[in-house]
């Protein structure tokens, strides 16, 4: 009996042994990629967490929403947003700005004396339409952007577009054919085309007076060439070049707008030759075979000083 009661104990002992937890079961603190960040109506961040997260709400969803970690500014304030999972709460103070607000854009006003169109929406185009002399943006009848063997689909173009508005942008996202490109055409015999034409002739005679703008966003380290004028002698390259062309700049990619003037002074010969007597590719972006590289572009147009 007693040796018994001795190994009834043991036992005892073991299954305590046995249910104490180990390391790997301790439960991981809940923790958020952002304490606090700063975002403009219309714009969008996204919260990431550790763990799982049972819910997300805001206290304030007049001035921002959340839904499965994503946050969208509605309305000038503060907003916190919280996350928990199981017994754990974490949060991140959300200031939203006004729209023209965060240093990106905020002005509809296009440089140049004259202006010639590619991207453009439509706040900014009302907004300088005195100065626009034709334009070379997509109309579904003669002048279209053609993806090219579905090496882009569509991007999600989140946030405000790079005039410091809500009006969108051009978002493309390389796919998984192994290459990319992607072009604005204006048809043959279509009016834009003896625009586009004058226009080459008036750079050439005059290239000092004349630039390409535009604008580009990114997080990843895609590279991104274009062209313009139907001649890839005019090429020019952000980040690091596969396939020639001039390298302008990396750009830093922290999701904020960057503006480029392009003078066309560096590009005067090539377009003297540039072959624009039947339909053209106004303006050609490639950005690789690496699928998922997002190219954004906005505000693309031809301007005159």
């Amino acid at each position: 009996m007693k040796a018994n009661k001795i190994f009834a104990i043991a036992l005892a002992a073991l299954a305590f042994v046995a249910c104490k937890p180990t390391n790997d079961d301790e439960v991981t603190a809940l923790e958020l990629s952002k304490t606090s960040a700063t975002i403009a109506v219309g714009e969008t961040l996204t919260l990431t967490a550790n763990v799982t997260v049972d819910a997300w709400t805001s206290n304030k969803p007049e001035v921002a929403t959340v839904t499965d970690g994503v946050v969208l500014g509605v309305s000038e304030g503060t907003a916190i947003i919280s996350a928990t999972a199981g017994s754990d709460t974490k949060t991140c103070v959300v200031k939203v700005e006004a729209e023209n607000g965060g240093g990106q854009g905020g002005t509809a006003e296009v440089k140049g004396s004259q202006v010639w169109p590619i991207i453009m929406d439509g706040v900014t185009y009302e907004a300088n339409k005195s100065k626009v002399v034709a334009s070379f943006q997509p109309n579904d009848v003669d002048q279209f952007l053609y993806v090219w063997e579905n090496t882009y689909a569509g991007g999600d173009a989140p946030g405000m577009n790079a005039m410091g508005n809500a009006e969108g942008y051009t978002s493309l996202v390389v796919g998984t054919v192994g290459w990319s490109g992607a072009g604005f055409n204006l048809n043959e015999g279509c009016s834009a085309m003896d625009v586009c034409r004058a226009l080459r002739d008036a750079i050439v005679a005059n290239p000092d007076q004349y630039f390409l703008h535009f604008a580009i966003k990114s997080t990843d380290q895609g590279s991104h060439t274009f062209y313009f004028m139907n001649t890839d002698a005019t090429k020019f390259v952000l980040g690091t070049p596969w396939e020639g062309g001039t390298v302008i700049e990396n750009f830093t990619r922290d999701g904020n707008w960057y503006h480029y003037d392009i003078p066309m002074s560096q590009y005067a010969n090539a377009l003297a030759t540039a072959d624009l007597t039947k339909g053209a590719n106004l303006f050609v972006m490639l950005s690789g075979g690496t699928p998922g590289v997002v190219l954004n572009l906005d505000a693309v147009y031809f301007y005159k000083k």
